[in-house]
Parts: structure tokens; sequence; C-alpha cells
């Protein structure tokens, strides 16, 4: 583990109620790796789950994290803003419940300096629940 949830506020610009991340496991050039327990004072929590919206925000939060993380060692200082510019093949295979733990890994598949084009899977015990690649551009 790299960063853990005491630290996470460290590495990215959200702020509660909406960290979507415990523990920041992996990050490098490649990719980045993260967990997250759904907990019931998670404001995306509902009927004893989370909606998809939220698992989705969870990847993009990992893609803040691990952005966040490399340019801390390198030396940037505060965490950098950034956005969500594009959603596509969006695949939602599952839900994440009271209790479980989603791990996320996010693979960038092409970066153009601020703009990274990245793939993310969530799962549960190891099956997918949510996929997506995204358009992130930083601030």
């Amino acid at each position: 583990m790299l960063i853990n949830q005491s630290a996470v506020k460290t590495i990215i610009p959200q702020r509660e109620p909406f960290i979507m991340i415990d523990h920041l496991l992996r990050a490098d050039d490649s990719g980045f790796s993260t967990s997250f327990e759904i907990k019931e004072d998670n404001v995306f929590f509902e009927n004893g789950t989370v909606s998809s919206s939220a698992i989705i925000e969870n990847i993009a939060q990992t893609c803040a994290a691990g952005f966040g993380y490399l340019g801390s060692q390198a030396g940037e200082g505060e965490a950098k803003l950034g956005f969500i510019g594009a959603i596509s093949k969006l695949t939602v295979s599952g839900t994440a419940n009271l209790n479980d733990t989603v791990e996320t890994n996010v693979t960038i598949l092409n970066s153009f300096e601020n703009i990274h084009l990245v793939e993310g899977t969530a799962t549960v015990n190891g099956e997918p629940i949510v996929y997506c690649q995204m358009k992130i551009v930083q601030a």
C-alpha cells in the first residue's frame, strides 16, 4: 500500500463526503490501483448498495489519486484538479453492497500533455462490476 486512508486527502482534490477511495495500492506510469470499502454513511449508499455512478466516480478518483501521488513524488505539491472529459465503453455488470471492498484498476492507454485516456475496471471479490474508458483532463 502506497497511501492509507488517513493520507488520501493529500493526493486528491476531493473532500468529504465525496471521497470514494480508501487506499492507493499502486501508482506508476502504466496505471493505478485503489481499494474502497462501502460503508453505510457513504453519500451514494441507498437501499443496501451504491449506484454505478458512485463506482464511476471511484474510477475517476483512482486516476486523481494515482496522478496526485506521482505528482507529489515529482515535487509538484498540491493535487491538481481533474475533470472527466468523456466516458465510453461503459459496462455495468454488478453492484457493490454494504461492507464490500471495491478494488479498482486503471490502465493509462494514452496521454498527451494534460489529457489522459484510461480504462478502469472496478471489482468486488474479483468479479468486475463496472468497466469504462475515460478521458481525464488535468487542470
